[in-house]
């Protein structure tokens, strides 16, 4: 059976959206999914499902959250394959060896317009730098993420596309994960 992450985006930040990672599990499992793990409170989810379509998985997800839960949240199903080579992609190296703290990896909803990613191409921010490739950014703040002007809401905004954000430590857990 395909192993999955979901993403959930802009849950239990700064007290709203709260959703208990157990109460989370449970859900998924009444969703008819297996080997439900939940990864730190910002709403990861390792899964096992038949269902091969991802946009599906998604929408199944959100809606049974918003039914529960009273609240819209976007959800984005990330397959192994596909975590693997953004992983493997990466084109940014840390600054110091090892040091992956300010490289993070921006999981877009849906694949955003043409006109849309090149609304991007002028945006410049020292000690930030991003890269777009079709439906994914790679993102290296060396101000870290809180001081970031390119942050998930500034590619939403721009991309007209629901974004969540993980950092490299997260994403390489979730992988780890994903694997066991």
């Amino acid at each position: 059976m395909p192993n999955y992450i979901a993403l959930l985006r802009g849950i239990n930040v700064s007290g709203r959206n709260k959703i208990i990672m157990s109460d989370l599990r449970i859900l998924f499992e009444e969703l008819g999914f297996s080997e439900v793990t939940t990864f730190i409170q910002s709403g990861n989810v390792i899964f096992q499902s038949e269902e091969p379509d991802t946009k599906r998985l998604e929408q199944q997800i959100e809606t049974a959250i918003e039914k529960i839960y009273g609240f819209l949240v976007p959800v984005m199903v990330i397959t192994k394959s596909k975590i693997e080579k953004i992983l493997a992609e990466n084109p940014f190296k840390p600054e110091q060896k090892g040091d992956y703290s300010k490289i993070y990896y921006v999981f877009l909803k849906d694949v955003p317009k043409k006109e849309a990613k090149e609304s991007l191409e002028d945006l410049k921010f020292e000690n930030e730098r991003f890269f777009i490739s079709k439906d994914f950014i790679y993102l290296k703040c060396l101000v870290g993420m809180g001081n970031a002007k390119l942050n998930n809401n500034l590619f939403e905004q721009k991309l007209k596309v629901k974004a969540t954000t993980r950092n490299h430590k997260t994403t390489t857990k979730l992988m780890e994960l994903l694997l066991a």
